[in-house]
């Protein structure tokens, strides 16, 4: 009776070997896609402030987190005292990168409850981000955003603009 096993060479042992187990331990720095991540990758703390668009005065200051994952996701949330308690949602959003270190981005926010002024009227609806961001090295980036804020029928209610420093969350 003929046996159906077959010898295999050492040496294609241990390249069959090799292939299951990978050519190595996987780092963090390694990345699986053969390329190295977008330098605004990560969490940051964010200092934002907001402007009048056409005066250009200076309306609030506040911290936010904005953290922009592999993939173009992004999400984020804000500590502005404008809003109420349980009035706004986090940011979901996408970004892009558009040069060496420039970037763009795009997130929305439900504002869940209307709310009266100061210092502006905040009606339920949705709250669009749209930032340029610049990463100087790799723990800050600074950015100019436009903010607008639409009704449930998504008729654009109020427009701010927005400068805002990053620093990476490490």
């Amino acid at each position: 009776m003929r046996s159906n096993i077959r010898r295999w060479h050492p040496m294609a042992l241990a390249l069959g070997a090799a292939l299951a187990m990978g050519t190595g331990p996987v780092t963090k720095a390694d990345d699986p896609h053969g390329a190295s991540p977008a330098p605004l990758e990560g969490t940051w703390r964010v200092q934002v402030s907001t402007h009048d668009c056409t005066s250009g005065a200076l309306l609030l200051s506040f911290p936010a987190m904005l953290t922009f994952a592999r993939g173009g996701t992004m999400t984020g949330t804000t500590a502005a005292p404008v809003f109420k308690p349980g009035q706004r949602s986090p940011d979901h959003g996408v970004w892009r990168q558009i040069g060496r270190r420039q970037f763009r981005a795009v997130s929305e926010a439900f504002i869940l409850f209307d709310s009266p002024p100061p210092p502006l009227p905040l009606v339920k609806g949705v709250q669009r981000i749209t930032q340029s961001i610049q990463v100087d090295g790799g723990s800050q980036f600074s950015s100019d955003a436009d903010v607008e804020f639409f009704d449930s029928a998504g008729t654009v209610v109020a427009n701010l603009c927005a400068t805002a420093v990053g620093t990476r969350f490490e």
